[in-house]
């Protein structure tokens, strides 16, 4: 009886009613997206299938794929995976065996991150009576479609001064640390002010380093543009 209720539940979701009852016939597919359901143009991410018979247990039949936007995306109808072409779009993909086409799913295609820059003068002045500088700002773009990216991560690190331990701190970033990561804004900046702050108790540094990176979205690849610094100068 158990089994029975799982077939019909399985064939109601696949819309299966017409379909034979052997063990070997499909009659629902689950479709499992990547991750995130998002895919950077020049990237690649798989799709996977399984395909289930009437007693709910998977059975090794053929999956083919294909999707509506071959402008947004490749797609290889024999292996699931997808290529990202046109950011800022989205895109349809099926999976089909046996006759039976399972629910489109749909799949994000963001904007390369194709280049980091810092907004404004890499050389800041702290002066004496301030406890921390001014916004350190740095922008990701895309070149297509050409404008800022929101979502992603910028990475901020101090390089100089080193600290052997936490506690030799002189300087630190928002979150309290030598490194910090901050999500970017609409504006392709920090969502939050990225700043270099003196220590309380501690003697400021004549000039400290800070340098600001960011990755592809799926990957480490780096964006072009990473690796730039300030260098932040301290009144004493």
């Amino acid at each position: 009886m158990k089994r029975l209720v799982a077939a019909s539940a399985l064939c109601a979701l696949a819309a299966c009613s017409d379909v034979g009852s052997s063990s070997d016939t499909v009659i629902a597919i689950q479709v499992t997206p990547p991750p995130g359901g998002v895919v950077e143009v020049g990237d690649t991410v798989q799709y996977t299938a399984v395909t289930l018979n009437q007693d709910g247990d998977s059975i090794n039949a053929p999956v083919l794929w294909a999707t509506p936007d071959t402008q947004n995306i490749s797609l290889d109808s024999l292996t699931g995976q997808v290529v990202g072409r046109k950011g800022g779009t989205q895109a349809r993909v099926q999976a089909s065996s046996q006759g039976l086409v399972a629910t489109p799913n749909v799949i994000n295609v963001l904007a390369t991150a194709d280049t980091l820059i810092l907004v404004g003068s890499d050389t800041v002045r702290v002066d004496l009576l301030a406890t921390t500088s001014t916004p350190l700002v740095a922008r990701l773009e895309s070149f297509d479609p050409v404008g800022p990216l929101a979502g992603r991560v910028l990475i901020y690190e101090i390089i100089e001064p080193v600290f052997a331990l936490p506690t030799d701190a002189t300087v630190a970033l928002p979150n309290a640390q030598s490194a910090d990561t901050v999500p970017t804004g609409a504006t392709g900046e920090p969502t939050i002010p990225m700043t270099l702050a003196r220590v309380t108790g501690k003697t400021s540094p004549d000039s400290a380093i800070v340098e600001v990176r960011a990755t592809r979205y799926r990957n480490t690849q780096a964006v072009p543009g990473s690796g730039q610094r300030w260098i932040v100068r301290f009144s004493n």
